[in-house]
């Protein structure tokens, strides 16, 4: 069984093996297909003594008597087998009859553990036992995927669209433009321009970043759910193109490379790499507080919520080397501190 996530980033494969079953996911994102994590799902021979045993060269090990709760064979499978990918698109899950029988999360790869099975016990560089709490918490994931990915195929996209333009609309003005934004089919993506009230100010900003939760942000986040919805703005004194050709490039990023996008985020370049913005413009800095330095306030565009989160609008920065070597060798407010001092603006 192989299943591609509906990013197009993750492929998930559910192979039968000599005598075991293996859950492997591979990332699509890069040059060369890459096994970013495997997991042991079941024995269908005895079990070697041990935690695991290689069988064969060039196959995967079987794993061993003291690391299954089947030494002498797991059950077969059952009816209604089926991959369920986790809303993020970096996770997977194999769902049976009685619920999760495996599955890789999004932190799995690392630490010597790649995936949790139901029929492993205790931990071991094959599986880590599928304890209660684990369990639990699966579970609860596998029935949130499901009824996102019900949504998403039941028109979510006009939905997603039209709250989020009216939002837009009522906190700036009508769209005076819209573009498409990136090649691939799903998350749709657009981005619209707002003149701000009768100022000379023009805001382009995305819609549809936030339709779904970024990958991986449980994993550096103390609370994700008020950093996995995003979307980006950014500001021109003119209403040209450069704004929408930007956020083009940079909406792309989450989905397409299974990451996520966040305060501080900076997007490394080099000096005269921005040419419509400056030539010393040399990188990207994202922040949902970013420097007044202009007699036009900032829209404030809080309030927008998706399936229960708050959705973030990152301004996008466009920066100097100085300010981007800043941001990494230090941290991202001290970076807008700077900018704030030396009286930059929201508006590039």
């Amino acid at each position: 069984m192989q299943q591609m996530s509906p990013y197009a980033t993750r492929r998930a494969s559910l192979l039968r093996g000599e005598g075991d079953l293996y859950l492997y996911l591979e990332d699509l994102t890069g040059p060369a297909n890459v096994t970013s994590s495997a997991v042991w799902v079941a024995n269908y021979l005895p079990a070697p003594d041990g935690r695991g045993e290689p069988t064969e060269p060039g196959t995967p090990p079987r794993m061993g008597a003291g690391g299954t709760r089947h030494p002498e064979g797991c059950p077969g499978l059952g009816q209604g087998i089926e991959l369920i990918w986790f809303e993020e698109g970096d996770a997977v899950a194999v769902v049976d009859g009685e619920g999760v029988l495996a599955a890789i999360p999004g932190w799995a790869g690392r630490s010597e553990f790649y995936g949790y099975s139901r029929y492993a016990r205790g931990r071991s560089p094959l599986a880590w036992e599928l304890t209660r709490d684990a369990n639990q918490v699966l579970e609860t994931k596998v029935i949130e995927s499901r009824e996102f990915w019900k949504w998403r195929g039941n028109g979510a996209w006009n939905e997603i669209r039209s709250t989020g333009l009216l939002h837009l609309e009522s906190n700036l003005s009508p769209q005076d433009a819209a573009w498409p934004l990136g090649d691939a089919a799903f998350p749709e993506l657009i981005a619209t321009r707002h003149r701000v009230g009768e100022d000379p100010v023009w805001v382009t900003v995305t819609t549809g970043l936030s339709g779904q939760r970024m990958a991986g942000v449980e994993q550096y986040v103390d609370e994700p759910d008020s950093a996995a919805r995003i979307e980006l703005a950014i500001a021109r004194t003119t209403p040209d193109q450069s704004g929408a050709e930007l956020l083009s490039s940079l909406a792309s990023i989450p989905f397409g490379r299974c990451t996520w996008l966040g305060e501080g985020h900076t997007i490394g370049g080099s000096p005269g790499g921005y040419p419509t913005f400056g030539p010393d413009k040399a990188a990207i800095l994202l922040t949902a507080n970013p420097p007044s330095g202009s007699r036009f306030p900032t829209p404030d565009l809080r309030g927008l919520t998706r399936r229960g989160d708050p959705v973030t609008y990152l301004w996008v920065m466009v920066i100097d080397e100085e300010t981007f070597r800043m941001a990494r060798g230090r941290d991202a407010s001290t970076a807008v501190d700077h900018l704030a001092a030396t009286g930059a603006s929201w508006i590039q």
